[in-house]
């Protein structure tokens, strides 16, 4: 009798989106492919305001229940220390970005004295508009990648800062994020309403884009309607977009601006001496009309397939995550995800996709990772502050305590409303499913 042996290969793969699309390839990850980022306020100068968690491989992450419970033992998620990731460093943080290489990127803010429940503000060596570069191989150095020309207008092309006086509640960077395909940063600046294209390697602006009404030069976070908090970047089919987050009086708005093969915006320049400021709202898009009660959608991320991910930040139990997909011309709501307690409406302001460990192999963009306020595992006791994984598939309002991942910021309880940031994953190179 012969016998049949079937052979299961576990591939490690990369592909770009459109390759990627409905391939059924096993896969594994590779450290620190699936590691987060959060960023947190610190009270007391002691704590870090961000924190590096190995969540890649999380199947051992105890569905219901907080994994930084301290009481989990070995079974606790790891950590990567970060001890210049203090006030006295780099000072109150927001934003995140991560590149191809493994850097990562947190953006200053006053966003926590912001908002309701607001705390401290703290600035560091770089100012109210600096961005701070590590690698997660070597997160013992942190460097300024940009500093502040301490002034509410200015001309910063081919330098490394970006102008913000810091006056003002709220007045900083909005948040940050990282175009893959050009090795650049962009940046939203709340003092003159204005997007920062970066080099990410040198810190040097390269050129700057003012979606909406040219900034008219006063201290303190530009008005309404001038104002842009989130930020994300979306290649697809060979197009490089832009997405922004606009304030409006009573709700937000999603805005995109094309880049060239270059990297560019792709719009009308000033010219004179300043030929890479833009200025002009022609070629900018409106992708979302209405989004959200609160006073900003302040993060936005892309699936691997192109899904619009977004969190509101405001009232700390009234701001949501929401997820668009485009069909034809349109972007159309998908799944609910609802964070924190009854009616799950906890958002702190950050989102991202991350992948799920199933069995050794991994699903890519299976979990979506949101920052909450309020959140009650079933297995704990105590309320949770920090980070919840939702199944893509979404949730609901009232079971998510016992269907979902969470990590507690302060690791095993303790209130820390208003004061949970942003949240971003290290990509993984397994192939698109979602």
């Amino acid at each position: 009798m012969k016998l049949k042996i079937a052979v299961i290969a576990l591939l490690i793969v990369s592909c770009n989106k459109e390759e990627c699309i409905n391939k059924n390839v096993t896969c594994i990850e590779t450290e620190p492919e699936g590691y987060m980022v959060t960023t947190m306020e610190d009270y007391n100068g002691n704590t870090n305001v961000a924190t590096i968690y190995k969540t890649t491989f999380n199947s051992n992450a105890p569905v219901g229940g907080d994994w930084n419970n301290p009481a989990l033992g070995v079974g606790q998620v790891s950590k990567i220390a970060t001890p210049m990731w203090n006030t006295a460093s780099i000072g109150q943080v927001f934003g995140i970005a991560i590149d191809n290489s493994n850097n990562i990127y947190l953006a200053s803010t006053d966003i926590y004295a912001y908002d309701p429940y607001g705390g401290t503000t703290a600035h560091g060596s770089a100012g109210s508009a600096g961005i701070y570069k590590t690698n997660v191989s070597t997160p013992t150095t942190t460097t300024s990648l940009t500093t502040t020309l301490v002034a509410n207008t200015g001309y910063t092309v081919g330098t490394n800062q970006i102008p913000n006086t810091g006056i003002g509640a709220g007045n900083s960077l909005g948040n940050i994020a990282f175009d893959k395909e050009h090795n650049q940063l962009f940046a939203t600046n709340l003092e003159d309403g204005r997007i920062y294209r970066i080099d990410a390697t040198t810190g040097i602006v390269k050129s700057t884009f003012d979606p909406f009404v040219k900034d008219i030069p006063s201290n303190g976070m530009v008005g309404v309607n001038e104002r842009i908090w989130g930020i994300g970047v979306l290649t697809k089919s060979g197009t490089t977009e832009v997405y922004f987050a606009r304030t409006e009086a009573t709700y937000n708005s999603i805005w995109s601006i094309k880049l060239d093969t270059t990297g560019e915006f792709i719009a009308t320049s000033e010219g004179g001496v300043i030929p890479k400021s833009f200025i002009d709202t022609a070629n900018s898009k409106l992708e979302i009309q209405k989004i959200g009660t609160q006073n900003k959608i302040s993060d936005i991320e892309f699936s691997c397939s192109g899904k619009m991910l977004m969190a509101e930040r405001g009232d700390p139990h009234g701001s949501y995550v929401y997820e668009y997909n485009k069909v034809g011309t349109s972007w159309l709501v998908t799944n609910p995800f609802y964070t924190g307690k009854n009616p799950g409406k906890n958002a702190a302001g950050g989102v991202d996709y991350g992948g799920r460990e199933k069995a050794g192999a991994f699903i890519k963009d299976d979990i979506v990772w949101a920052s909450t306020n309020w959140a009650q595992p079933s297995n704990n006791l105590y309320l949770v502050y920090g980070v919840e994984g939702i199944s893509s598939l979404g949730n609901n309002s009232t079971t998510n305590g016992s269907t979902d991942l969470f990590i507690d910021a302060n690791a095993g309880g303790g209130n820390n409303k208003g004061g949970i940031g942003d949240v971003d994953v290290f990509d993984s190179s397994c192939p698109c499913n979602k």
